[in-house]
């Protein structure tokens, strides 16, 4: 396992975040961006240095990150950045399929629709899609993929839905780096799981948007399983088996 030294591209310095909130989010970005690799040590010492904070602070926010699922704590060891494993994916999804299907059947049972200046927002973001997935990089793909799940949850107005879903989120984004997802079939994807799902919804066809919902994520599972037999057991990629 790699020690680590200096990061690439150096951490800003604190300025009017809280010190622990700051590091947690500092070293949750670095290894969201790929920066801090599987298997990698986070040394307390070189953290203090990099993020120009006392070490209370750090070891605050790795156990944030511990309890995120981005680092474990290992006795005589410290904390160590977690691979991506087959149980890490199902419980994300899971966690945000259930979490999904909770927030539709208020939108459409309860609220009886998602409010007008909601349903425009959400249909720039399916608007978005298609033009998004004719790019050579998946980069705004992926972004305004998750832009559009949250702007569906957000329109609930449950504060603990929106809070779990969107502290998952990353998570999504760590399995995407770590596991280096391609995504290949943009456009019938973008057709078939976002404007498709933004009609349900515009229609308040709430059977449609449920069984649309969990296909979307349903793919996204196997995307990411697929990946994960040709990742080692440190988090690091190996050649596919023939």
């Amino acid at each position: 396992m790699a020690v680590l030294g200096k990061a690439k591209t150096p951490l800003v310095p604190i300025k009017t975040l809280e010190s622990s909130e700051f590091a947690s989010e500092q070293i949750r970005n670095a290894i969201i961006s790929g920066e801090f690799q599987p298997g990698d040590r986070l040394v307390e010492q070189q953290l203090t240095e990099m993020l120009d904070v006392s070490r209370h602070p750090i070891r605050e926010a790795l156990r944030v990150l511990a309890r995120e699922g981005f680092v474990e704590l290992r006795r005589n060891r410290g904390a160590v950045v977690s691979a991506v494993d087959a149980a890490d994916v199902l419980e994300v999804y899971k966690i945000r399929m259930a979490l999904g299907k909770i927030a539709l059947t208020y939108l459409i049972e309860e609220l009886g629709g998602m409010d007008a200046r909601n349903l425009r927002a959400l249909e720039k973001l399916s608007q978005n899609a298609i033009r998004f997935a004719q790019m050579e990089k998946q980069e705004e793909t992926i972004q305004n993929d998750l832009k559009f799940q949250q702007a569906i949850i957000d329109a609930t107005g449950l504060q603990r839905t929106i809070r779990c879903f969107s502290e998952l989120t990353g998570d999504v984004r760590r399995f995407n780096c770590m596991l280096g997802a391609v995504y290949t079939d943009r456009l019938t994807d973008a057709e078939r799981y976002v404007v498709a799902l933004f009609h349900a919804i515009r229609d308040k066809d709430l059977a449609a948007a449920q069984r649309i919902w969990q296909a979307k994520f349903a793919k996204a599972v196997e995307r990411y399983l697929a990946l994960i037999k040709d990742v080692g057991s440190d988090g690091i990629a190996t050649e596919a088996k023939g």
